[in-house]
């Protein structure tokens, strides 16, 4: 994880850097410093919410192109999913992404054979697309404002194309490390072919148990990060089924895979966390896995995520016997119930705290396993 960081620290000083140096040569030859550089941050701004756009856009008409049906469009926290005919805007995040268009794959018996370069490599393409149009017209352009919004917005999709399309595995892993897994393994096709499917059928409105399973089948030949996400979604199943036993055993074996991403062994880490909350564990076992990164994740994920609402509530009310804090987290749950875009994850989700709500069980005790 701290590599991972490291990494991304690097990767964001140099397009900072290149960006500042865009910068700079523009206030150079401008007359106003403050006026221009408001200009020039204004510009800057608004070319990364265009690329993210631009980003997503170009996954979408890929995906559409080879068979993939709408699942949602995200920019930020704002989520635009299809429902009654009709766009609807709801509001999701998950940290270190910017934006994210979630497409279903065609119904398959032979996965590994969907197609899935073209819906990967969109987003990059568009970026590059973008730049290859914007910038050599802002570096002909005599106006100086005019040069500075293209040429600004024409860099920052040339990055963002280069930052998407250069294999890389940091919080997340982006485009190009995905084309280059998808190439390489069969069994990653399948693996991802299955997450794709379960994602979109949660937002048509299934809960994980009415799902087929064997889309929660794991590929024993499956390696990487996908073999790790296999077991994430399995073990959503049997916590869906309330079987938090066979979902304890599971999310502790995805924390210890060497190769799963940071986000990743922190979403599992959430979840075992709930999960022996309602096993019983003992206060070491549940104090030593709630430390201050975990702490940090499940607050700052838990703004649009209703699982962590459900892992807090469960924590305040069975563990920490506190009645007031759990009752915060089960209103801001229901809060959510209109915002929500994975209308199945949303149906599990209250289910599950409703559970929570109706269980009588002791304070865990020193030792209690």
């Amino acid at each position: 994880m701290k590599k991972e960081k490291i990494l991304s620290y690097i990767i964001f000083l140099v397009i900072g850097g290149i960006m500042g140096a865009i910068l700079g040569r523009y206030l150079a030859t401008s007359k106003s410093s403050y006026p221009e550089l408001a200009y020039a941050l204004f510009c800057l701004i608004l070319s990364f919410y265009a690329s993210v756009i631009i980003h997503e856009g170009g996954h979408f008409v890929m995906g559409h192109l080879t068979g993939y049906t709408f699942v949602s469009f995200r920019i930020g926290s704002l989520t635009w999913i299809k429902g009654d005919g009709k766009l609807l805007l709801k509001r999701f995040h998950i940290p270190g992404t910017g934006g994210q268009c979630l497409l279903m794959p065609p119904e398959s018996e032979k996965p590994e054979e969907v197609p899935f370069f073209l819906y990967h490599l969109g987003g990059g393409l568009f970026n590059f697309i973008t730049a290859g149009i914007f910038l050599p017209i802002g570096l002909f352009c005599e106006n100086k404002y005019g040069k500075a919004a293209l040429v600004i917005f024409g860099v920052w999709s040339l990055l963002s194309g280069l930052f998407n399309l250069i294999p890389m595995k940091l919080q997340v892993a982006n485009d190009g490390y995905n084309l280059v897994e998808l190439s390489r393994n069969k069994s990653v096709r399948v693996s991802l072919y299955k997450q794709l499917r379960i994602n979109g059928l949660l937002y048509q409105g299934y809960i994980p148990s009415e799902i087929p399973e064997e889309l929660f089948r794991m590929e024993d030949s499956s390696k990487g990060i996908y073999h790790g996400i296999e077991k994430m979604l399995r073990g959503s199943l049997f916590i869906d089924r309330k079987d938090f036993g066979a979902a304890e055993k599971l999310f502790g074996e995805c924390i210890e895979d060497k190769n799963l991403i940071s986000i990743y062994v922190s979403e599992c880490k959430s979840e075992l966390l709930f999960c022996k909350v309602m096993n019983g564990a003992s206060r070491e076992e549940i104090d030593a896995l709630y430390d201050k990164e975990l702490e940090g994740y499940i607050k700052a994920s838990g703004k649009t995520q209703i699982s962590k609402k459900r892992t807090m509530y469960a924590y305040d009310l069975i563990y920490k016997r506190d009645e007031a804090a759990a009752e915060k987290e089960y209103e801001a749950a229901m809060r959510m119930r209109k915002t929500y875009p994975a209308l199945g994850e949303l149906k599990s989700e209250l289910s599950l705290i409703e559970y929570v709500k109706e269980q009588g069980f002791p304070v865990p005790q020193e030792g209690n396993i």
